[in-house]
Formats: structure tokens, sequence, C-alpha cells
């Protein structure tokens, strides 16, 4: 072989770049998800892996309390968490890390963890306040609405279905026709009431009647030296599988806040 053929200098380059290439990927895409259920989680786990994510999943009692290896960090608890839980996350987004809440964790069983909701700055509401009730919607058709459509998570990559009309229920400023696309056979979460400005809102929600019509269906909002995003989706496996709503996940993770 003629050594100094450029086809042998090509092959000696992807040689000595690939295994780098593929390390620098591995250690800069490191992701947990923390959870007390697993199929849905399971499904995410999936989707993240064949993008190259590498994926660990664990349970409240097994949390380890310095989480500073992961670049993300998913949170998926139903039940009221546990004191340590809220710690331990807070510390992991403050210090720096990307923290995605997903679905039930602003759900009614988070009223008994202030910390959390404080840190969140959202407000629930008992079931029957008059204003403002904690409600869920279940086995529902909706339509998650693209509120901010100049920016890369909601952009990039999406194919919206349909453009429908907006008009919040309470927050006057998102008002207008959308581009959406639908979640199907799945649940919603009424009133969780942002407590402050201090948010980027992505996403909104619209019942298919278009009697509910709620901006909460995805933000974030920089807490310390990190972030922390809220999806509403998540309760159904079948959200996951749902390309539109996983390439949100995706550019998430992708997206550089910078």
């Amino acid at each position: 072989m003629n050594l100094k053929s450029p086809s042998f200098k090509f092959l000696l380059v992807l040689i000595v770049l690939i295994p780098i290439s593929i390390s620098a990927f591995a250690q800069q895409n490191k992701v947990l998800i923390v959870s007390d259920t697993w199929p849905e989680m399971d499904v995410l786990a999936d989707g993240l892996e064949e993008q190259g994510y590498l994926v660990s999943k664990t349970s409240e009692e097994e949390l380890e309390s310095d989480l500073s290896g992961f670049d993300f960090v998913f949170m998926y608890v139903h039940v009221t968490q546990k004191p340590r839980t809220t710690s331990v996350l807070i510390d992991y987004t403050m210090e720096g890390g990307s923290l995605i809440v997903l679905h039930h964790g602003i759900s009614s069983s988070k009223m008994k963890n202030p910390e959390w909701l404080d840190f969140l700055g959202i407000q629930l509401y008992p079931r029957d306040h008059q204003e403002y009730p904690w409600k869920v919607l279940a086995n529902l058709t909706y339509s998650m609405v693209n509120l901010n459509p100049g920016h890369f998570i909601t952009s990039n990559g999406i194919d919206y279905e349909k453009v429908i009309p907006f008009k919040s229920e309470y927050e006057t400023n998102y008002e207008g026709e959308f581009s959406a696309f639908q979640l199907v056979n799945t649940e919603l979460f009424l009133n969780q009431r942002f407590t402050d400005d201090q948010r980027t809102v992505l996403f909104g929600f619209r019942t298919e009647d278009g009697s509910r019509v709620q901006p909460t269906s995805g933000w974030y909002r920089p807490k310390g030296k990190g972030m922390v995003f809220y999806y509403q989706a998540g309760h159904e496996e079948s959200d996951y599988q749902n390309p539109n709503f996983l390439k949100v996940i995706l550019n998430t993770l992708e997206w550089d806040p910078s």
C-alpha cells in the first residue's frame, strides 16, 4: 500500500477521529431517569438510546445524592416525593444541571411538596377551589399547541398537523392561531397556575371541543446555574411513541440555551 496515498491518509484520519467522536458523544449525553413507574419511561429510554444517549434509571430509594455526572435528569414520580428527592433534584439544577419534569411531576400529590412547587413556580389549588380547582381529564385527545413558534425546541423537525385557534382561559397574552399536534387517549391536568413570569412558555393545550385552553403544556425556567423544563404530556406509553412529542424531548436535550 502507498502510505502517502490520499486514501490511506483519509483512512488514518478516520481511525483516529471516530473513537474520539464516540467518546466525546458518550461523555456529553448521559441521562438519568428518576421514576416510580417504568412502562412509560422504558419507552422514553428506548427512544433516547436510539439517538445515542446513555440512559440510566433509578427509583427515589436508590437515588444518589450527587447527580453532577449526568447532563440531563428526567423526573417522573407520581406520588408525594420524598424530601431527599426534592433536595437532590433542586441541588442538581441549581449547580448547573438540566432537569426535565414530566407529567405528574406537577400533580395533586405535589401539594404536599411545597418546596418543590416553589422551585417550579407553580401553585396548585384543591379540587373544591372556586376559581382554579385541580382537575384531571382522562382518556381524551387534545392538541399540544406551539405558543413559541421561533424557538428551536418547538420548531426543529416537528410535523405540526394543523393550525387551530388558541385563546387562553386566564393568560391574555396567548391569543391567536397556532400550529398544533395531537396526543390521543391520554391525560390532561387543569389549573397548574404560574406564580411568576420567570419562565419561557413553549406549548399550551386545547381540548378538542375548545372548552379548556391553558398555556401550561411546556415551559422552562432558569434556576441557579441550571435549567428546569416541564412537559405536561407523558401519561401514556403512546405519548412517548408519538414522533412529535419525542422530537420535542430530543430538541430539549439538543438545544443550546447560550
